[in-house]
């Protein structure tokens, strides 16, 4: 059983501290009753002001343990972490692709890094509908919207992964990563890992994780409101172009599986 985060502090929270006052009052009204019942010729006074349906509770004490070990049991079901309740948090996941349908992003011939990585990013919403997750994205098809529509998506997420490519002056740079915040090392690892195995690719950086503060880019908004950027090879590397675009799927879908393990983490 996956308890609450912070449970050792669960004393702190009202239902906890209601259910553990109302069970104490029951052991209470348990040796009340029973007291009254071995002894109730000698309080005549009190038994006679005791209301019917409470007397006709007495030969049958058992329902007073039932009603104590209840509120018993909602302490410990209130330490448990239960997410279907929360219905109005982390609902959906957000998958965004960079750049826009205005802006290319990095150019290689004809060969548009917005064009490259919208596709990849509708591989990895399919795959994650496919196992019933409410993904929002930046665009449908073909369509791209700028930065800050895919910022917006952030918040409420469970996570938001947008996703890039790399490019630079040198032709045979080439390599994987993922710039995160150090919350989402792990995350960023995995992610990286799974495009670098897909694509027959290397991690670059912390086993594929950009600690923001070391990236060339400097702060970054879609990473500063808590998302993640994958950065899926280079561009300016064709050969990791070609493996790119003859494999990407492969590497959609083991991207999404990473996102699915870590969604169901959460839960």
């Amino acid at each position: 059983m996956k308890l609450i985060n912070d449970w050792k502090q669960a004393w702190k929270l009202k239902s906890v501290q209601v259910g553990a006052l109302s069970a104490f009052f029951y052991v209470l009204m348990y040796a009340a009753f029973e007291l009254l019942w071995l002894f109730g010729s000698n309080f005549p006074q009190f038994w006679a002001a005791v209301p019917q349906e409470i007397k006709e509770l007495l030969p049958h004490s058992w329902v007073l343990w039932l009603g104590f070990l209840n509120n018993v049991l909602s302490v410990f079901a209130r330490l448990k972490a239960q997410p279907e309740l929360h219905t109005g948090v982390n609902q959906f996941v957000a998958i965004t692709a960079g750049h826009s349908n205005t802006d290319p992003g990095a150019v290689n011939g004809k060969i548009k890094e917005a064009d490259l990585v919208v596709n990849f990013r509708n591989a990895v919403t399919h795959y994650l509908r496919e196992v019933g997750l409410q993904v929002k994205t930046d665009g449908t098809g073909t369509k791209n919207d700028p930065l800050s529509a895919a910022v917006k998506l952030i918040q409420g997420s469970s996570f938001a992964v947008e996703f890039h490519m790399n490019a630079a002056a040198s032709k045979q740079a080439n390599g994987i990563e993922t710039i995160a915040l150090p919350k989402d090392k792990k995350l960023a690892q995995n992610l990286s890992k799974a495009v670098a195995d897909a694509l027959g690719s290397r991690l670059r950086g912390d086993n594929g994780w950009i600690d923001q503060s070391k990236s060339a880019r400097g702060r970054l908004a879609y990473v500063n409101a808590g998302g993640l950027i994958v950065e899926l090879g280079f561009i300016s590397n064709e050969d990791e172009l070609a493996r790119f675009n003859a494999r990407y799927w492969l590497a959609a879908k083991a991207v999404a599986k990473v996102l699915i393990d870590y969604e169901k983490g959460l839960k």
